[in-house]
């Protein structure tokens, strides 16, 4: 069961990320910022965090890159450009790369993903995770694991938290709900 989930710390400039750079209650800055507090214990890097300075210009140039915004739905790819692959900082990148690469850190990025249980997924419209939830629901797909992807487009980061006065979203909340029953 992953809610609006954070899958990867490669790429901060996904068309989510960009698209709801400034969304209320999760920003994209405070995703890096939490991002940094988890890598480094600090938010000394979150400039470098928000320009993808912390991968280097060889894994950004990867022929099969490690977070293909391709595998999203054609809209959200509209009017998208593509960060630079030229920029990067390699010291960083050999610092952090273990635990970015790792997959109980960033899923997204795994290897293998074939023998997971089925898998929930719940994505928010005007959430910069967005974009995880959509290319993690297709590798695991694509990996013979069996998902149910509910995604909101009236939705924010924390949509929950508005339940009582928001139908859709306590609609959504009982789908999870059945999941959880039909599948324990």
């Amino acid at each position: 069961m992953l809610v609006n989930p954070t899958l990867q710390g490669l790429d901060f400039m996904t068309p989510s990320m960009i698209q709801n750079e400034f969304a209320p209650l999760l920003p994209r800055r405070t995703v890096a910022f939490a991002m940094g507090i988890y890598l480094e214990g600090n938010t000394d890097k979150i400039e470098a965090f928000l320009n993808n300075d912390h991968v280097s210009p060889s894994v950004k140039k990867m022929k099969e890159p490690y977070i293909d915004v391709t595998k999203l739905p054609s809209k959200y790819l509209v009017g998208y450009e593509k960060p630079s692959v030229e920029t990067g900082n390699e010291t960083m990148w050999n610092e952090l790369k273990d635990k970015l690469l790792n997959p109980y850190f960033s899923p997204l990025v795994a290897e293998r993903l074939d023998g997971l249980p089925r898998t929930y997924i719940f994505t928010s419209e005007y959430d910069p995770l967005r974009d995880d939830g959509f290319l993690y629901a297709d590798r695991l797909r694509s990996s013979g694991v069996t998902v149910q992807h509910r995604h909101m487009d009236s939705a924010i980061h924390a949509v929950f938290f508005f339940q009582d006065t928001f139908s859709e979203a306590s609609e959504a909340f009982e789908q999870m709900t059945m999941f959880i029953a039909d599948n324990l």
